[in-house]
Order: structure tokens, then C-alpha cells, then sequence
């Protein structure tokens, strides 16, 4: 009997109707079958109109739901269907029953379906009974196989985690590079994670759950880092997911798990001296996108749209709105992505990126050309953190300990990378040698100490001077250097002269005497065919003939 709060005012018989249109319209097959201790069940007991609109059948050409059911579930599926049931009808027919396998449709051949069953305790019939649906999935299946292949490519173990509680939880998809990681196959996890957590570090077990317990009751994003023993060996995972949707109190996350161990051993070393260089170790969100080289449209996850700071709503999804939140600096390196070739369809790249607040972040792009030869597809993940620990590492390596400003062996680096740049682009390139006139004298006039101080300061004035995108260095003892991109020889005697007049005109103190220094300089410019060592030479020897002419003044090459 319908009860009239279903339907107030209603006629118990038209209730029974109404509520049976309503059955029939909904977007699923539904069913209703006596209880039975096989997996299809006896003879139907109801089925919605929905078969005929879903599968093609008549409902009133179905006459028993279980010969119905084995005769249309694909053979392939049909053992693997019954043992989930049987697991189920074990626990006592506890919760709810999901399983997914091919059905033939009556005329289109075999689809994907969803079947969801409850045990029902009817009180009209007197009987227990399953209740349930049978939904159809073949456009989820179609998107799972296109992340499926899209995991090949992925740094990591792409999956889907079923969340219901601690005691049942399991991996609906997994990629193949599980095996790799944990030594556990795929088939293995898509029942029950018993085998993932069997896995897990004894210590990080516990902290593990209650991780996924708390987010999972949240809805907030999830990640944690922990330990998986693989071959009696620790190995450090980096896990990170999202929800996605609920089903009944199933909990479906989206996430990537990454081998962290190499970085993890450079990150608990940091940890130890500076809480902040512990954060900046924590692997970073991962995106991905696909682009289009003749269409030039850009498909981006909205994961790369949030580690931008980009709208949800921002629309513009081509390849030149992407590259114009380049780094300048960067740009010619991102677009080598579009020189890939069939023989040389990979490339690793990083860059910054602007976000959408102004600032910079790094960031780093694995692509692979596909086989079409037009299509990229790729990863994005943040390394700012890491990147900036890498920069002050290099730093404390490419700085001279006592002034601050890069050492020799960086600046000729520099100077390599900077000539090449020139003769590519076909641009002016200068250098500039420094050398303090009379500093022996200095030293032993006033001591050591004061020649130290003499050094820093016009390493300081040096810095000062020139621009943000020249480079500074000292080279020798109380010899310095500038390189100066996009400068001719003109140019950088200018830069020159304004060096030699601030140093000559700062006033040093000691024991209340005031005393000034002064300074040569050589410039040269790059002629072709041109390496550091002939560069150096020319401007080198400027800077000689300037100490032969007097000292305290800047010399040209091209005078020599």
C-alpha cells in the first residue's frame, strides 16, 4: 500500500499507478526479485520499463531474471559477477552490492552496465528480497580506458580509490605501474586494497588510514607521504587525490601516487635544520594537458588551471595563451615542445610560469609527441619549493664566499651560455675586466683587513651599477668582472666610465685618514668565432694596456 504521505489525497490504486510511472521514468533499470540462493535469482518478480529504453528489451518478453541475466552477460564477465555476489551473500548480504560487466543490448551488441543491489525486507510479501539497478557506463568506461592510456605517460601510479570505510576500501583503476611500484597487479586491487595495505610500512599504516578517514569525511583534497616495503626495501610514496563523487556511501577519489624516495632522502636531511626547507620538499600537484599543434587548441586539466590561479570559467584554451604566461626568459625552451620529431618525440622541461596573482612559479613539463605527429600530450606539476632550494644551493656554490657576487667558475659559465645566445640571435655581447690600481700597496699600508673591506665594497658598487640582467663576478684576487647581453662596445664603456668614477669618488676610512682607491678597466666586445678564453684575452689585455697608459681609466680593445 502506497502511503498517503507519498501521495496525499490520492486513491490507494492511483497511487500504485503513479508510483509505477515514476519507477518507469526513471533513468535506470529497475528490479525487484525474490531472495534465492543462486546469483541470478528466480523468476521476475518486476522490472522497469527502462530495460526496453536501455537494452532494447520488451519487459514483457522477460519471463525469469535469471535466465535472462546469464544468457545476456558477456561470458568473459559472467565468473566474475557471480563471485562478487557470492563474497556478498558471505558477509551476510551486508551493504550494497556494485558490480560492472558487459550486458548485450538486444540489437546494439554488448555495453558496459552497472548493477547496484540491496537486500530488501519485504513486509507485503513476507519474503526478503533484492532491490536494485542496472545503470548503463559506457561513456564512463570510455573515459577510465582514455586515462588508462594516459597513465603510460604519467610519473607515477594513476588511480581511482572506492572509499567507503577503513574495512572496505579498494582500486576500481589502477594503472599498469603498479607493478612496478608496489609489486602488486592491477587485478589485484580492484576488489579489495587489502593487498596495497599489506604493503604499507607497519608505522605508516595507522597514520594512513586516519589521513584518508579525515579528508574522506572533509571532502577536502588528500595527501600524505608514507612507505611501502617492496623487496624487504622502504620505499617513499607521495600520494595525492581528489573526490570525485558519491554513490550510496561510496567515496570515489582521483589521484597519482609518485616515488618520492630519492627526494625524500634530500628532504629529511633539510627537514633537520629548517622547518620551511621541509615544506619546500613536498612533491607538488600534478596536472595534465593535451595540445593540438595544427588546431592549436590547449585541453588542460583543472589542476594546471588551479596551480595558475585560473578561473574554472577561463575559456581560452589555445597554445599562445598559454605561452604568453611564459617567463620571457623561458619561452624559447617551452616552444621547442613544438619541434618534437617521431625519432625524438619526448622532452622534460622546466620554466616559470606567471600566476594569475603576478608572481612566478617553476614548474615542469614531461610531453610526448603522439603518433599522429601533431598531437602533445603531457604532465604540469609545481617544483617552485624545489627549485628554489636548488637556486640557493647553487648559489652558495657559484658565490664568492667573501663579496657575495658570483665566483669565476659560474661567471665563465654564464659567459658560454651568453655566447652562444648572442651568435644565435645575432646580438652584441661585452665584457668587462676591473682591476684595482695599487692594492698591494693598500694591504700593506693598512693591513689585510682594510683590503678585505676595499674588495667587498667595490663588489658591491660593481652589483649596484649595472643592470638586473647583467652579471656580476670576482674573478681573481682584487680582479672583477662584468658581462653585459645586448651591449656594444660603446655601450659598455659607458657602463665602464660610470664604474671607474663611483669607485674613485667613495671615500674609505681608516684610523680617520680618508682614503680613495681607484680602478682600470678593459672592454671588448664579441667578434665572431669567438670563445671565453679569446674574449677574455682582448679585454684582458685592454685592461693591461690601461695599466701601462696611467692606470684609473678605462681602455677599448679595438684601440689596441
Amino acid at each position: 500500500m502506497i502511503q498517503n504521505s507519498l501521495i496525499a489525497g490520492t486513491d490507494p490504486l492511483d497511487a500504485i499507478d503513479e508510483f509505477q510511472a515514476i519507477v518507469d521514468d526513471i533513468p535506470s533499470i529497475v528490479f525487484r526479485t525474490p531472495m534465492s540462493s543462486d546469483n541470478g535469482g528466480p523468476e521476475t518478480a518486476f522490472i522497469s520499463n527502462d530495460v526496453e529504453r536501455s537494452l532494447g528489451y520488451p519487459r514483457a518478453t522477460i519471463n525469469n531474471l535469471e535466465d535472462w541475466w546469464y544468457s545476456n552477460v558477456h561470458p568473459d564477465d559472467i565468473s566474475i559477477a557471480n563471485d562478487q555476489f557470492s563474497r556478498w551473500q558471505q558477509a551476510d548480504f551486508k551493504g550494497l552490492l556494485r558490480r560492472q560487466y558487459r550486458f548485450k543490448h538486444k540489437t546494439e551488441g554488448y555495453l558496459w552496465v552497472e548493477d547496484l543491489i540491496r537486500k530488501h525486507s519485504s513486509s507485503t510479501h513476507h519474503a526478503d528480497q533484492l532491490v536494485g539497478t542496472i545503470t548503463i557506463i559506457e561513456d564512463l568506461v570510455k573515459t577510465r580506458e582514455q586515462l588508462r592510456q594516459l597513465s603510460y605517460i604519467l610519473p607515477g601510479v594513476l588511480y581511482q580509490l572506492r572509499f567507503v570505510s577503513r574495512s572496505d576500501i579498494s582500486f576500481p583503476l589502477i594503472s599498469a605501474h603498479s607493478k612496478k611500484l608496489f609489486d602488486i597487479s592491477p587485478s589485484d586491487l580492484a576488489d579489495s586494497a587489502e593487498a596495497f595495505f599489506n604493503k604499507v610500512h607497519p608505522d605508516d599504516l595507522e597514520p594512513l588510514i586516519e589521513s584518508l578517514e579525515d579528508a574522506s569525511n572533509k571532502l577536502t583534497p588528500w595527501q600524505f607521504e608514507f612507505r611501502v616495503m617492496v623487496e624487504q626495501k622502504a620505499v617513499w610514496i607521495s600520494g595525492r587525490a581528489v573526490p570525485d563523487k558519491q554513490v550510496e556511501d561510496n567515496l570515489i577519489w582521483n589521484g597519482l601516487f609518485i616515488d618520492n624516495t630519492d627526494k625524500k632522502s634530500l628532504e629529511l636531511e633539510l627537514k633537520r635544520t629548517n622547518d620551511e626547507l621541509k615544506r619546500a620538499q613536498q612533491v607538488g600537484r600534478v596536472g595534465h594537458w593535451q595540445a593540438n599543434l595544427k588546431s592549436r587548441e590547449l585541453i588542460r586539466s583543472a589542476m594546471v588551471r588551479e596551480l595558475l590561479g585560473l578561473e574554472k570559467t577561463d575559456s581560452n584554451t589555445s597554445i599562445e595563451r598559454f605561452n604568453s604566461l611564459v617567463h620571457p626568459e623561458d619561452l624559447e625552451d617551452v616552444k621547442s615542445l613544438e619541434k618534437l620529431t617521431p625519432d625524438n618525440n619526448k622532452l622534460q622541461i622546466q620554466h616559470r610560469m606567471q600566476h594569475a596573482d603576478g608572481h612566478y612559479i617553476w614548474v615542469e613539463e614531461f610531453a610526448e609527441l603522439q603518433d599522429d605527429g601533431y598531437t602533445l600530450i603531457g604532465t604540469f606539476r609545481d617544483i617552485t619549493q624545489q627549485k628554489t632550494l636548488e637556486l640557493e644551493l647553487l648559489k652558495k656554490s657559484s658565490t664568492d664566499s667573501m663579496t657575495g657576487i658570483y665566483n669565476r667558475g659560474y661567471f665563465t659559465e654564464q659567459v658560454d651560455k651568453e655566447l652562444s645566445r648572442a651568435k644565435r640571435n645575432g646580438r652584441p655581447l661585452s665584457l668587462i675586466i676591473l682591476d684595482i690600481d695599487h692594492f698591494k700597496n693598500c694591504n700593506d699600508s693598512y693591513g689585510h683587513p682594510f683590503g678585505d673591506q676595499v674588495i667587498i665594497k667595490i663588489a658591491s658598487l660593481l652589483e649596484n651599477t649595472i643592470r638586473s640582467h647583467d652579471t656580476a663576478a670576482r674573478i681573481g684576487g682584487e680582479e672583477f668582472a662584468a658581462l653585459l647581453p645586448e651591449t656594444n662596445q660603446t655601450e659598455a664603456a659607458l657602463v665602464a666610465e660610470k664604474l671607474r668614477t663611483t669607485i674613485s669618488a667613495h671615500k674609505f676610512s681608516k684610523n680617520g685618514d680618508d682614503i680613495f682607491v681607484a680602478v682600470t678597466l678593459g672592454v671588448a666586445e664579441v667578434q665572431p668565432g669567438d670563445n671565453w678564453t679569446k674574449l677574455f684575452n682582448r679585454a684582458d689585455k685592454a685592461l693591461y694596456r690601461g695599466k701601462q697608459s696611467g692606470r684609473n681609466r678605462v681602455f677599448l680593445a679595438s684601440d689596441l
